[in-house]
């Protein structure tokens, strides 16, 4: 049986190889698209996958309930997260990616990798649209920052 350890690695592993296929796929369509039209296909994609990824909360959440299912399904630990509620909003906050890491070991330069960060957090502004929940994203660690800061709202 695996450890917690010896799953979590092999969960970063695998996202990993999710977001290695996703920049050569983006690389090798910029050599026949025009890159604006590549970035504009890919944000849909994800956006919508995003949108898929709510639908399957099985009903409206929280952003509350948004971070603590972050926790309790075990992203929490694969990027290493913390989380905070407060009274007009729920954030995490991610110090670890292995997107990014597999980014820098393919070799992208900082414009491809805050690029492709940015891209594939389509996929929680899609999730937070589907739930009616206004997202931000102040700090990337894939433009630079030492974390990623995902900002819920709460309604008034």
């Amino acid at each position: 049986m695996a450890t917690n350890k010896e799953t979590i690695k092999h969960v970063r592993e695998a996202i990993k190889d999710r977001a290695t296929w996703f920049a050569l796929m983006y690389k090798s369509f910029s050599k026949v698209l025009p890159s604006k039209d590549v970035e504009r296909l890919a944000r849909e994609a994800i956006f919508q996958f995003g949108t898929l990824k709510g639908k399957k909360d099985g009903g409206k959440i929280s952003p509350d309930e948004w971070v603590e299912k972050h926790m309790a399904k075990g992203s929490g630990e694969v990027f290493q997260s913390e989380i905070s509620k407060q009274r007009d909003y729920s954030e995490q906050r991610m110090t670890f990616c292995p997107l990014v890491e597999a980014w820098k070991e393919l070799g992208c330069s900082d414009e491809e990798i805050d690029l492709f960060c940015d891209i594939a957090m389509e996929g929680d502004r899609g999730r937070a649209g589907y739930h009616g929940i206004p997202c931000e994203i102040p700090k990337r660690m894939g433009k630079g920052d030492s974390f990623c800061q995902l900002i819920l709202k709460k309604s008034k």
